[in-house]
């Protein structure tokens, strides 16, 4: 990710001022998701972080103009932490599949696979990140200005386009039918992001209620109705949870450690 947020001065920068900078950037951020851990999103204020980094709120003002910068620049954070490790988990699940001898199809499909399961993983191991993600994308109402809800979708968006080549793909060596490929990889996030939705639920009614199991049947389904042999897409499915491929994600505060090299 770019993490181009504030920093259109940084061009007239020398490379090692920009390199300082970015690192600040970092650790604020890094602060930041510190604060919303212990204390909610609620806790997180310009005010309260100054008080964390031991500095001036005006301090701050040189990186973020406002608390919604803040929370935009940690939503796209967490984008590309989700996005990055899902890329890992799909790269190692193409290792796997060649290895194994899967036919291209088969590949395909559990590239599919193993990135629809990367997103509801993260959402388990990882609920605070996830919400402050999701509060936003997932809330009827528009809580970020125009500008920085801009910057967030942006990322979504970039996030979302790998998925939706892999189900270009698919569809390009006949694993499943034509469709638009963008609009299917939205309806699998929306339909996921809606199914996680249902942790806190869950939670009082866990017999009856567990998200982890209504996405097994959620993301099948779906590929089932795009035309996917039944057959093949419960195997790969099966095999996404068997291999493991989607439970070892990268946590934002790991991405941080690492956005700007």
């Amino acid at each position: 990710m770019a993490h181009e947020i504030l920093d259109l001065e940084q061009a007239r920068h020398s490379p090692h001022v920009a390199r300082k900078r970015r690192a600040r950037i970092r650790h604020i951020l890094h602060t930041a998701l510190e604060i919303a851990h212990e204390e909610g999103r609620d806790g997180l204020t310009l005010k309260h972080l100054a008080e964390r980094l031991g500095v001036t709120t005006a301090a701050l003002y040189r990186y973020f103009t406002s608390k919604d910068a803040l929370v935009a620049e940690l939503q796209r954070s967490v984008i590309a932490a989700l996005a990055r490790t899902t890329r890992d988990r799909a790269d190692d699940a193409d290792a796997f599949a060649r290895r194994a001898g899967l036919s291209a199809i088969e590949r395909e499909l559990l590239g599919v696979s193993v990135s629809a399961f990367a997103f509801e993983a993260f959402s388990r191991t990882a609920p605070m990140e996830f919400g402050i993600l999701s509060m936003d994308l997932s809330a009827p109402e528009f809580t970020l200005p125009d500008r920085e809800a801009a910057q967030v979708f942006e990322s979504a968006w970039s996030a979302l386009s790998d998925l939706a080549d892999r189900l270009r793909e698919a569809e390009r060596i006949g694993a499943l039918v034509p469709g638009d490929a963008s609009e299917r990889a939205v309806a699998l996030w929306a339909s996921l992001q809606g199914v996680v939705q249902t942790r806190k639920l869950a939670r009082s009614g866990p017999d009856r209620i567990d998200p982890t199991r209504i996405a097994r049947s959620l993301v099948p389904s779906l590929l089932v109705g795009w035309g996917g042999d039944p057959a093949v897409v419960n195997r790969v499915v099966e095999m996404t949870h068997v291999q493991g491929f989607t439970e070892r994600p990268e946590t934002t505060f790991d991405f941080l450690e690492t956005f700007d090299d």
